[in-house]
């Protein structure tokens, strides 16, 4: 009888819930998430700041990494996919921190 009781106060309440996050989404502007709703704009700032330099700093140890596999591994013969790799993530990482200083550029 217990869990009868409980599980009907216990739907009434996601029934709630489920409704009050109805009315929050219709609420939020196009192309805004719960998460960005209430976030003041200097910690958006921060965010982007810190987002763009994490993009530069893989791009470089990955171009770092693409340098050293290819001259340090001289008899691993495996050496030129190595770096191959390693400068693909690069030459993604960089396209990466290009497209986020364009739209920062942008603001």
């Amino acid at each position: 009888m217990a869990s009868s009781r409980g599980s009907s106060k216990g739907t009434r309440a996601r029934a709630s819930a489920k409704a009050g996050r109805r009315t929050e989404r219709a609420e939020l502007p196009q192309g805004q998430g719960p998460e960005q709703k209430g976030r003041p704009l200097a910690a958006r700032s921060a965010f982007e700041l810190r987002s763009l330099l994490w993009s530069l700093f893989l791009a470089l140890a990955f171009w770092g990494l693409a340098i050293i596999f290819y001259v340090s591994l001289q008899r691993d013969p495996n050496r030129v996919l190595y770096a191959a790799m390693a400068a693909f993530l690069a030459l993604l990482w960089t396209v990466n921190f290009s497209f986020r200083l364009s739209r920062r550029r942008r603001r």
